[in-house]
């Protein structure tokens, strides 16, 4: 039946002329997926989001928590107000970017591979900048400042609490006392606000003095009830030396715990001076530096742990959205 009808030239069954080899090689209808390549990490976007920010939390850190801030203030907070601006008005600038792109005028890429990281190093460094600052001032206030009062003052040796007074010694940043100097433990006194401060006489073999002007002190290392100081190295025979106290509320409230040893004690205190009781003024003072470059060790190591989190949950992020 197939005579009759014309494909083309083709007389018969059109198909006839056609076989396997004529279509090329047979595809299967389904097979294997076929492989992707995965999105690239944009290395030196990393690299800045981790180090960057960083590098802002420590200089504001360090600026704010060391010697230039004691000896240079206004330059301390001249560098802030200038990186402040700078690290602001960047941020203020890529995150006006993102939102034009956000509302469809722009697009987020526009400036390259690298701009989603620019957003984001320009925001961590922001909240680096935030952090770093009241950080510094805690570790000023808390462990350095008292150290750079002290270092500031002057250095005595045989000082006779029996004899001189707290008036010649205004000036003292460290007194080394007499030998057979020693607290009078049971003219001790503690005074509770909070905190408790606590007070005990310097004395000289536990001898009556017409002015007890020489206080070792300490915080929460005594009752507020008992005569029971626990400050320093108040056990130590061999301890004859003292680190002048400067905070001035610590002081204020040392002094309130001074006036009720003396109303309980019916003793005089004309001119207290308040001392940390120690064996050793010199191992003393670098134990507490010691102590605020720890605190500043630590907090430089807490900041990159939480930037380096961030980064990772960025690149996760950003290789998902092929931002990268």
């Amino acid at each position: 039946m197939y005579a009759k009808d014309n494909y083309g030239g083709f007389s018969g069954n059109p198909y006839s002329h056609f076989n396997g080899q004529d279509m090329g090689p047979a595809k299967p209808l389904m097979g294997p997926p076929q492989m992707t390549t995965r999105t690239r990490i944009n290395l030196l976007g990393v690299l800045a989001a981790l180090f960057l920010p960083w590098a802002v939390y420590i200089t504001m850190f360090a600026l704010w928590s060391f010697q230039l801030r004691y000896t240079a203030p206004g330059k301390v907070l001249a560098i802030t107000v200038i990186l402040g601006l700078i690290v602001g008005l960047y941020c203020l600038y890529r995150v006006q970017l993102s939102c034009r792109a956000l509302f469809g005028q722009s697009s987020l890429v526009e400036t390259g591979r690298f701009a989603v990281w620019a957003l984001f190093i320009a925001v961590t460094a922001a909240v680096a900048f935030g952090v770093g600052v009241p950080m510094g001032s805690y570790n000023y206030s808390k462990n350095m400042r008292g150290i750079y009062d002290v270092q500031s003052l002057n250095a005595f040796v045989e000082v006779n609490p029996a004899t001189m007074r707290g008036q010649e010694l205004m000036d003292a940043g460290r007194v080394q006392f007499v030998s057979g100097a020693n607290i009078n433990l049971n003219l001790a006194n503690g005074f509770k606000n909070t905190d408790i401060y606590c007070v005990a006489p310097i004395t000289v073999n536990n001898a009556a003095l017409a002015s007890y002007d020489f206080w070792a002190v300490g915080k929460n290392c005594c009752s507020d009830q008992l005569a029971d100081f626990r400050c320093g190295a108040y056990k130590s025979q061999e301890a004859k030396g003292g680190v002048r106290v400067t905070d001035d509320v610590d002081r204020d409230f040392y002094r309130l715990a001074v006036q009720q040893a003396q109303s309980a004690h019916a003793i005089k205190a004309i001119h207290p001076l308040f001392f940390e009781w120690t064996g050793d003024t010199h191992e003393q003072m670098l134990n507490d530096e010691r102590a605020g470059y720890q605190f500043f060790l630590m907090g430089m190591m807490g900041h990159f742990l939480f930037q380096a989190v961030l980064v990772a949950i960025a690149v996760t992020c950003f290789t998902k959205s092929r931002f990268e």
